[in-house]
């Protein structure tokens, strides 16, 4: 995935593969990734009542590896600073999610939950949130998308060319018109899966995006 850095600069971080016990049905598990993080913070757990995981670090470009939480409502609680950071409550369906932390006006985070083993999800596919106050648009290939302040959504890259890429397209929109971001190509790539966050830069105070990639093994063939 490196080879996209090249093409769309800016910092592309693949998923470290980390080896686990498999995880049996209705097991709870989840993987972190916090838009921004102090350098302060340290490490983190969760917490539901009496119940604590292990401490582990928060990542800011890349999923953390897979955390098992205490309950369907638990809290990301910091360890150095003893204090709550956000209370996350999973959806009943699903058992395994993506959990992207938002700076919250008043401190701490606000969570946004994505399920993790959507069957809609696949391999090749690009999740696409809008975490900023105005309408972000583009397409990948002939696939095309219009989000609004908050919201999220998949999209199936379509019409690769004849070399194994997409072109690429992403904007935002102004009072003035429709503002690009960003026009470059994209590999086709069926054994990853990609998350696209659009957001406000503090420090240009423009609409920015970036990109975590994962890894999916392939579904072997039914028999």
């Amino acid at each position: 995935m490196l080879r996209i850095f090249s093409l769309i600069a800016f910092v592309f971080v693949s998923v470290v593969s980390v080896s686990a016990a498999p995880k049996a049905k209705g097991d709870l598990e989840a993987r972190f990734l916090a838009e921004t993080a102090p350098s302060d913070l340290g490490k983190v757990l969760l917490a539901a009542e009496e119940l604590r995981s292990a401490p582990f670090d928060l990542p800011v470009n890349n999923l953390s590896t897979p955390q098992t939480p205490p309950a369907r409502v638990f809290s990301v609680w910091s360890v150095a600073k003893n204090l709550s950071l956000a209370t996350v409550t999973l959806p009943e369906e699903g058992d395994s999610f993506i959990i992207l932390l938002i700076p919250a006006a008043k401190g701490g985070y606000t969570p946004v939950v994505m399920r993790h083993d959507d069957p809609s999800f696949k391999g090749g596919d690009i999740y696409f949130r809008n975490l900023t106050n105005k309408t972000v648009l583009g397409f990948v290939g002939a696939a095309k998308f219009e989000l609004a302040p908050g919201v999220g959504t998949v999209v199936t890259p379509k019409g690769a060319r004849k070399e194994k890429f997409y072109d690429v397209g992403l904007g935002v929109r102004e009072q003035e018109g429709d503002r690009v971001l960003a026009t470059t190509r994209w590999p086709e790539d069926q054994l990853t899966r990609f998350y696209v966050f659009f957001y406000m830069n503090q420090e240009t105070q423009r609409i920015s995006y970036r990109a975590v990639d994962e890894f999916v093994e392939k579904t072997p063939p039914a028999k």
